[in-house]
């Protein structure tokens, strides 16, 4: 059960052929409820922050069936399986920069998480496997923006997009216990984010390649894996008053790296991992700040470059050899150094320092900067082994 699909951060990397534990074999049904968090924020003066969250709660539902590699071989990857797996959130968005006053941005709105993850591998004799997965996370929102108005004065309504699909095909070899696997990957990374005075759709294919080592020796399992992958993305842009088109492509990457380590004693399973994401895009596609929305519908232009840290631990324990309960935590944070260029020429460069992570947004005041996000979930796997 991937913590990637149920977390808040859409263009975050994601594990695609990999996995945390292992799957028992034979058919597989996946039931969880997780509540997420992801914020971004900036310090505007000594007494305001601006800050941005979003907070999704996800229904995830999965189904599947393994067959195991031979006995000794490998690291814990099945030899052959299918597994889909879908993840389902109302969310929550709500921006404002700190106690009110006049010419203060603020903005809420409410949309959903549509995720979904689908896995094939074919086994190739006793050593070797064929895979093939995909993984599509999105996220739409619907915001009611103030521009800085009396409290509670609607200036406009905001559209805000943000998609990440990735496609891996891949080949994966095992030895006495442990394997790697190396796969072609594939990206599409989008986002848009329309206003009546603005507004700006970004897409584009992003090409590379991944690899993961993984060993099992008695009760341990250990785990490295990265992917990179780049390319260019079109965007589009219009602003007031004489929304003229800008069409260009920008070169862009997401790149991530993870290392993991599990252990397994009777009916106790345990996989603790971390993970650094790093990505370069030509847009915004999730939490926008106050001050950005006022830059955009200026018409300057973002560039986005993040650096976050993931700590995700899994646990499972088999009640049953049918019935395994299951804790999913995740812990994030990050910085992101977004610069805004006038399309024009004319004004300034500005460059905003941002904390990835949640500042809490309620009751019209902004919480500390610098609250990590969570992930937290409960879920069972439910395992109906095949007879012999």
């Amino acid at each position: 059960m991937g913590i990637d699909l149920v977390s808040a951060c859409v263009l975050c990397g994601g594990l695609v052929l990999g996995m945390d534990l292992a799957p028992p074999p034979g058919w597989n049904a996946e039931l969880a409820g997780t509540y997420s968090t992801a914020g971004r924020s900036i310090h505007l003066d000594s007494s305001h922050d601006d800050a941005s969250d979003i907070t999704p709660k996800f229904l995830l539902v999965g189904l599947g069936q393994t067959w195991p590699a031979a006995e000794g071989l490998g690291g814990g990857t099945p030899a052959g399986e299918w597994r889909f797996r879908a993840a389902l959130a109302p969310s929550h968005n709500e921006q404002d920069q700190g106690a009110f006053e006049l010419g203060q941005v603020t903005s809420t709105g409410t949309g959903r998480y549509e995720n979904f993850a689908l896995l094939a591998r074919f086994p190739l004799g006793l050593k070797d496997s064929v895979e093939l997965g995909g993984l599509r996370r999105n996220t739409t929102s619907t915001d009611l923006v103030n521009l800085g108005g009396e409290q509670h004065t609607l200036s406009e309504q905001r559209a805000v997009d943000a998609e990440r699909v990735d496609v891996q095909l891949g080949w994966r070899h095992r030895w006495k216990c442990w394997e790697a696997s190396v796969a072609g990957a594939y990206v599409q990374a989008s986002g848009s984010n329309t206003t009546a005075l603005a507004f700006d759709i970004s897409t584009g294919n992003l090409w590379g390649a991944a690899l993961e080592v993984r060993g099992r020796l008695g009760d341990w399992t250990l785990v490295a894996s990265g992917q990179r992958t780049t390319g260019s993305i079109d965007v589009e842009e219009q602003n007031q008053p004489a929304f003229i088109k800008r069409v260009f492509s920008a070169d862009s990457s997401l790149e991530h790296y993870r290392i993991g380590v599990g252990w397994s004693h009777k009916r106790l399973e345990l996989f603790l991992s971390g993970m650094y994401d790093r990505s370069h895009l030509p847009f915004i596609g999730m939490m926008i700040l106050g001050t950005e929305a006022k830059a955009y519908e200026d018409g300057f232009h973002p560039d986005s470059r993040t650096k976050q840290t993931f700590v995700d631990l899994t646990a499972r324990y088999a009640f049953t050899p049918e019935i395994r309960p299951m804790l999913l935590l995740r812990w994030s944070k990050g910085t992101e150094t977004v610069t805004l260029t006038d399309s024009a020429g004319i004004l300034p460069t500005q460059v905003l320092d941002v904390k990835r992570s949640a500042g809490i947004v309620a009751g019209g005041v902004s919480g500390s900067l610098g609250q990590p996000d969570l992930t937290i979930g409960l879920g069972v796997d439910i395992n109906f082994p095949v007879s012999h």
